[in-house]
Order: structure tokens, then sequence, then C-alpha cells
């Protein structure tokens, strides 16, 4: 078994903010010359999360405002007592979003494509933006 492994980073703009990075997953596959195996895509920030779905503007908004009422960001959380005292912005909501959602995506690569639905992208979910973000895609073949 072979793994390649090449990372990208990504900027944020809102607090909340959903990305499709589909396309630089599959530039980073392009680069590392791959046609088939694991996709295995992650990100090392645990006030961010990944997952797939549709990526359309409505669904998106959608979601923004279930993880806003699931996880009001400024509910007053034990967590971001600290945070707050070092003037930073508060982020347990962020931590307890990204708990729920899918963190890494293990996709299958054939012939030189994902293996997604029709309208299926891989999404990047920021949760305690903005911010600059790495995302890994790991590739076992």
């Amino acid at each position: 078994m072979e793994i390649q492994t090449k990372s990208f980073s990504i900027e944020s703009h809102s607090r909340f903010e959903i990305l499709s990075v589909t396309p630089e997953v599959e530039a980073t596959i392009e680069d590392l010359g791959v046609t088939d195996g694991l996709v295995y895509v992650s990100t090392p920030h645990t006030s961010a999360a990944l997952s797939t779905n549709e990526y359309e503007e409505k669904l998106l908004d959608d979601m923004i405002d279930k993880f806003k009422e699931i996880a009001p960001p400024d509910e007053g959380y034990y967590h971001d007592l600290d945070h707050i005292t070092a003037g930073e912005q508060p982020n347990a909501h962020a931590h307890l979003i990204s708990a729920m959602i899918k963190r890494p995506v293990l996709l299958v690569l054939r012939d030189g494509e994902l293996d997604l639905g029709t309208w299926e992208e891989v999404m990047f979910f920021e949760l305690c933006g903005p911010r600059e973000r790495t995302i890994t895609t790991t590739i076992l073949q």
C-alpha cells in the first residue's frame, strides 16, 4: 500500500461559512497523479469540520441557521471563559457543532474520479471564522 499526502489552505470570511472544497481536493488528486484509491480528506482544526452534502445556497443557509439554534455562539459556555478573559473570540459553540458533523471525509477514487453523488460536494464547515485553515488530502492506493 502506498500513501500520498498533500495539504492546501483555504480562507473563510465569516464566523459561520460553508465552502465547497471539491475543486481543491480534485486538484490535489491530479497533482499527486493518482487514479484509484481511497481519499481521506481531513482538517486539524477542532472548531471546523468536513462532510459531504448538496452544496446549494438555501440549504447552506438552513444549515447555518440550525447550527446557531442548536449551539448559539453567545450562550455563555464554560469553555468560553478563558477565551473571553484573553480577548479571544468565544468558540465553544464551534466545538459542539464540529462534534456533531462528520469530521474527516473518506471517498473512493476510481479511474481518476471521486465517487460522489450527483449533487454531492466535499464541504468545509467554518464554525469560528474568519480564519485561514488547512485541509489535508491523503490517498491510499
